[in-house]
Formats: structure tokens, sequence, C-alpha cells
């Protein structure tokens, strides 16, 4: 998550809700921003410290919005650093859990309505196809030779069964523009369900099935396939 002085887009996009403090998630690479609220009354030190269990939890980029010029950004992997606020696009709101729930304060009830409303103003248009990160990296010669095929059970050579949780792992040789379309041939990590970081912040539980922007094997069908990063945002808590 880029902060807006470094997007070259972002002059063109200026934030819009100004409803601080909230987080903003980044949902892959798409357009998709998700808009929690967060209390007014609450100090720095604990605003910061829900950012960074938020991406924490949800391995996404997240971002703190404290005020116009004022924002905290954490990303998937933990890297912090301060920026302008960078949440336009289209706004979601209401499907990913907070670590904790809050009090419905009227201030709080308040800026909830403005959030609706201004959801309701920029609705989406279109559909997604993929979430910007299907990536991988182009096939080397040896890494053509080495991955290419199946075996007698029409597994591709490259994966594995992995020993605790049953689901396959590796490399897959991308031929036929799996993900992003390129058939370029390219190496894509498949990965099991043991690798599955994605979790909800509030119950712990996994997002998705598999691990959010990254290819899986639905052993069913013997095919390599891609999960795109708004898979998670089905996610509902369990009581």
């Amino acid at each position: 998550m880029t902060p807006s002085g470094g997007h070259a887009d972002a002059s063109r996009h200026p934030p819009e809700f100004e409803g601080f403090p909230f987080l903003v998630t980044r949902v892959g690479h798409t357009p998709l921003r998700h808009i929690a609220l967060l209390p007014a009354d609450w100090s720095f030190d604990r605003l910061a410290e829900a950012v960074r269990r938020q991406a924490r939890a949800n391995r996404l980029d997240t971002c703190l919005c404290l005020g116009p010029t004022d924002a905290l950004f954490v990303e998937a992997d933990g890297t912090e650093f301060a920026g302008s606020p960078l949440c336009w696009g289209i706004p979601v709101i209401g499907a990913i859990a907070l670590p904790e729930p809050l009090d419905s304060t009227p201030e709080l009830l308040a800026r909830q309505a403005a959030l609706e409303a201004f959801a309701r103003r920029n609705p989406a248009s279109g559909y997604l196809v993929g979430d910007g990160l299907e990536g991988g990296w182009r096939a080397t010669p040896e890494e053509v030779k080495r991955l290419s095929g199946r075996d007698e059970e029409g597994i591709p050579r490259g994966l594995r069964r992995c020993a605790r949780c049953g689901a396959f792992r590796g490399d897959y040789l991308a031929v036929r523009g799996e993900g992003n379309g390129d058939r370029t041939p390219r190496v894509v990590p498949v990965h099991c369900r043991c690798e599955n970081h994605n979790r909800c912040a509030r119950c712990g539980e996994p997002l998705a099935e598999w691990r959010l922007s990254s290819y899986f094997f639905a052993e069913a069908d013997r095919a390599v396939r891609y999960l795109a990063a708004y898979a998670g945002l089905g996610h509902r808590c369990v009581p």
C-alpha cells in the first residue's frame, strides 16, 4: 500500500471519506478498499496497536488513517511507515472484522451512517477477474525441464503432498496463462492449507479455504487455481 506521494494516480483520486480515525485494508492490488471505523477517543498507541493486530492477522496491507495528511501504513509483511492516507477506490464495509467489537456510541454511530452513505455514493461497477498479484517468475530452461508434465496420477511434477494437512504444495510450471493470462512459461508457488496465513482478527479462523492471492491445487479436478484476495471478504465469524 503506497502513500499518496508515491502513487501516480493519487492526485486524480483524492481521499473523500473523512470520518477519522479508520482502517483501510487494501484487497490485493484491486481498487477495493475495506474501511472500518475506530473510536475517536482512542489514544494513538491504542489505534496503532489496532492496525498492527489487523495486518498481522489478515496478512493484508492495512492503513490507519488519522487525518487528511496523517496515516500509519502496516504492510502484510509487518513493514511500517508513515504517510498521507490513500483510501480512494471502491469502498467496502462490514466484510473484515476488527479484533474486538466496538461500543455503539453516538459519535461512532454518526460516523458509521456517514460511511454507509459514502459507500452508497461510490458503488462498484463491472467485475474483477484477479487481484494483480498473480505473478510468479519466468521459468528457466532447467525449471521447464524439471517441472514439465505430470506423474502417473495426474499430479504436476514439482508438487508434493504435505505430510501435515494432506494438500499439495511446491512449484508449478504455468504454461496456459494460469492466473494472469501470460502464456510465457513461468513458475508459480502452490500453497497447501498449512500455509494459509490469512486469518480473521476477531475469531482467528482462515478468511478463506486457501491462502489469499495464491495458487492451490484442486485435487478433485487435478487443476492449479488462483484464489484472489477478495475471496476473503466472504468470511463470517461463527458464534
